[in-house]
């Protein structure tokens, strides 16, 4: 069953505030108070109240403006901190709320939902960085739990990581959206689209011209992820006669098919190649295709290839140590497969590599050691 479209920006905040009413918000009143008079308890109370019931009355300017002052009374009040910030938020508030929030999370650290929030609201104040920190942090504390929070998080985490390069963890949070049939996302299908043909861009930065392509790359992509490969192929067969030298859109296809069908990846990373021989993510991603498939040789060439142009990439290292390895430099094969592993030592594919060398090489103890630790990365 599809689930609903994210709501406008302005309520956007509403989907975590499950404690305020969703009626239409009522006009300011108008308060004149001297902030500096307010010292009391009494008086600190008095405010609390009045914010709550103009909070409960959807009056946000007014609630905002008394939850500042009373925060102003009471700085450690972690619950003023919170409404502060999500009445700002869902005003559109936004340097305001993540004060607020930034107040709340010195409170209590472990604030998730003020996390999240104000990590849309860094979204929003185009400090990328600090949102994509806050997100997921925020999906490492259990963010994604609570069901009405996940669309909203998800959306912005993908096209956060695409931003930042990490596309593969962009396009798995857009799996959820095909997996679970919701498609009424404004900008979803781009956002998948740009992910997949690894562009560094936010949908609202393609140009009108552009936007045809990526939209009908996205709903290939889409269709793909939802688990209808045959309408996928076909929608991809048709983007190609009209887009026959667009970059990327051959590796897009290959790489989502690359887990489920190495040998047609193959032959798509090789037409990606036939448009830009110079692609050294397409000629890694060709090369390790084919390094799993057992072809080492073939592997060689685009392995140099992807190495030469971008020697720091782990699926570079990867490939040209394996078919290195395979193919009779054993020592140079195995300096880059040991790179590869101090940088990410659960590497199943470079551990496979090094058991190889070290049974060429005749050291059975290491070679049984990394067997040991294969067996345990792939349980």
């Amino acid at each position: 069953m599809a689930i609903s479209v994210f709501p406008s920006a302005a309520a956007r905040g509403l989907l975590f505030l499950f404690l305020i009413p969703t009626l239409p918000f009522t006009r300011a009143i108008a308060v004149a108070q001297d902030t500096s008079a307010l010292q009391s308890p009494a008086q600190f109370d008095d405010i609390a109240a009045r914010a709550a019931a103009a909070r409960d009355q959807q009056n946000l300017p007014l609630a905002i403006q008394l939850y500042s002052q009373a925060e102003q009374i009471k700085p450690d009040w972690q619950e003023g901190w919170w409404y502060l910030g999500i009445l700002q938020y869902s005003s559109n508030q936004y340097p305001g709320a993540i004060d607020a929030f930034t107040h709340l999370l010195q409170l209590v650290p472990t604030a998730v939902p003020a996390m999240a929030l104000r990590g849309l609201c860094e979204f929003e104040t185009a400090a990328y960085d600090d949102s994509l920190r806050d997100l997921e942090q925020a999906v490492a504390h259990g963010a994604l739990n609570q069901p009405r929070n996940e669309q909203i998080i998800r959306y912005h985490l993908a096209l956060l990581l695409a931003h930042a390069g990490r596309f593969q963890e962009a396009l798995d949070q857009y799996h959820f959206f095909a997996e679970h049939q919701v498609a009424d996302v404004p900008d979803l299908k781009i956002g998948i689209a740009l992910a997949g043909m690894r562009v560094a861009s936010f949908p609202s930065d393609i140009a009108a011209q552009g936007r045809e392509m990526y939209q009908a790359a996205g709903n290939a992509g889409y269709v793909f992820l939802s688990g209808d490969n045959e309408q996928a192929d076909d929608l991809f067969t048709k983007l190609f006669a009209q887009f026959p030298s667009t970059r990327n859109l051959h590796y897009f296809y290959g790489f989502l098919l690359f887990p489920h069908d190495p040998s047609l990846a193959i032959d798509q990373f090789h037409t990606e190649l036939a448009v830009n021989p110079t692609n050294e993510t397409a000629n890694a991603l060709l090369a390790l295709t084919l390094v799993i498939a057992g072809r080492f040789s073939d592997a060689l060439a685009p392995a140099q290839r992807a190495y030469a142009n971008a020697p720091d990439m782990e699926m570079a290292q990867l490939a040209l140590g394996r078919s290195l390895a395979e193919t009779g430099d054993i020592k140079r094969g195995g300096d880059l497969l040991n790179q590869v592993i101090q940088r990410d030592p659960n590497n199943l594919e470079a551990h496979l590599g090094l058991v190889s060398i070290y049974s060429q090489s005749g050291n059975r103890e290491e070679a049984a050691h990394e067997r040991k630790v294969c067996r345990d990365l792939a349980k």
